[in-house]
């Protein structure tokens, strides 16, 4: 099975300078068109489903490629959600989570949300693991049952990043940025990146 796994446009809280995570902001403008951007470059792929996180910058990006692909609706799976990696920071402004989350802060070894470090509020790295895994699993289970043979996941990056690295264990170099498209040739305990 081909999977393409994109990260979602860019959205609001991209350019309001904001923790982002489980916090659900919608694209911007940009996103909306680098969302076609990319269903442009997923056409070659010839994907016959979308699967999408929840979260509002990754189903409209996720509506976006399948209406340009003139594909069905995005089937919503809850866990393609992101990691709940800010906590109590999740949609916070950065500048105003220095005044009012100024002690938090203080205590973080490394950079909000770019680490395993928890968080007040926090999913926890290894359950997180766990939920990626089992997003994995329901997509695989649902597109073989509806005979996909080349499916889109719209996600988010430390979702698409905890999936090759610690599920998938792929050492190869993936792309996180926004819109981003990572093509695994998937077959169950065998996946690899491709171009």
């Amino acid at each position: 099975m081909l999977i393409c796994v994109m990260r979602h446009g860019e959205a609001l809280d991209d350019i309001e300078d904001c923790y982002g995570g489980i916090a659900d902001f919608p694209l911007t403008d940009l996103g909306r068109d680098q969302a076609r951007e990319t269903a442009e470059l997923l056409r070659s792929r010839s994907p016959s489903a979308i699967y999408s996180s929840p979260l509002k910058r990754a189903h409209e990006t996720a509506q976006i490629i399948a209406g340009v692909l003139k594909l069905p609706e995005p089937k919503v799976i809850d866990d393609l959600q992101e990691r709940n990696s800010y906590g109590v920071l999740s949609g916070v402004n950065k500048d105003k989570a220095k005044d009012v989350f100024g002690q938090v802060l203080a205590k973080l070894k490394e950079k909000p949300g770019y680490s395993k470090e928890a968080i007040p509020g926090c999913e926890l790295w290894d359950d997180f693991v766990v939920r990626v895994t089992r997003a994995l699993d329901l997509v695989v289970r649902d597109a073989e049952k509806n005979g996909h043979h080349s499916i889109g996941i719209v996600t988010h990056g430390k979702f698409s990043s905890a999936l090759f690295e610690d599920v998938l264990k792929i050492k190869e170099p993936f792309d996180l940025k926004l819109s981003a498209i990572n093509i695994l040739e998937y077959q169950p305990f065998v996946a690899r990146l491709t171009t």
